[in-house]
């Protein structure tokens, strides 16, 4: 544990991915991983909120508690779901990785949702009757949107610096096991959400 306390991750990590991740997995995989999943589903859910306006129809504080209460969880479950299709994934790959170490370099490839996350509080300080609505004439999250966007490039680039490190795969190698692992988990969640319509309005 002597390397990471000389290590802060949460400021080397912007630059310094594989270094950053190389002592992390050395030293304690686990270190921070659920903070930042938690923290990257709280973001997510937040710019769901604005995308489908939640805001027209179900109130401020329940749209904030729920995304507080929840996104624990979901996050959770984010990272043991994404993290075993990429060891699976990567298996194909000829990669070696331990799951625990591909859920470290997952989670930390997040790092930049911290700023969307702080960017959604200013936003709920600012215009809280508007925020959780599309377009709805207070502070506009056109700006909060582009950086996110800004963010997403540079949280993809940590992502595929953090698997070169595990996997100790090439450039092109880690980018095709992203490229794989991101097919299979959205084939997977198209099968889910179908299942789930189809139940929901067969019951209806």
């Amino acid at each position: 544990m002597s390397q990471l306390a000389d290590l802060n991750p949460w400021l080397t990590m912007w630059a310094q991915p594989r270094g950053t991740i190389r002592s992390l997995v050395h030293n304690k995989p686990s270190y921070g991983v659920f903070y930042l999943a938690a923290i990257y589903a709280l973001e997510n859910f937040f710019f769901y909120a604005n995308w489908w306006s939640f805001g027209l129809n179900i109130s401020f504080f329940t749209i904030l508690l729920t995304g507080i209460i929840l996104c624990p969880f979901i996050g959770f479950v984010w990272l043991y779901f994404i993290g075993w299709i990429f060891h699976f994934s990567g298996r194909w790959l000829k990669g070696t990785a331990p799951a625990a170490h591909l859920r470290t370099a997952l989670a930390w490839s997040k790092i930049p949702a911290v700023i969307n996350l702080l960017m959604w509080f200013i936003l709920i300080f600012v215009s809280p009757d508007v925020v959780f609505i599309q377009d709805g004439g207070g502070t506009s999250s056109l700006f909060v949107n582009f950086i996110a966007f800004i963010l997403a490039v540079w949280s993809f680039v940590l992502l595929i610096q953090g698997i070169r490190e595990v996997q100790g795969f090439s450039v092109g190698r880690s980018l095709a096991n992203v490229l794989i692992a991101g097919a299979i988990s959205s084939i997977l969640l198209i099968i889910a959400f179908g299942l789930f319509r189809y139940f929901y309005m067969a019951s209806v």
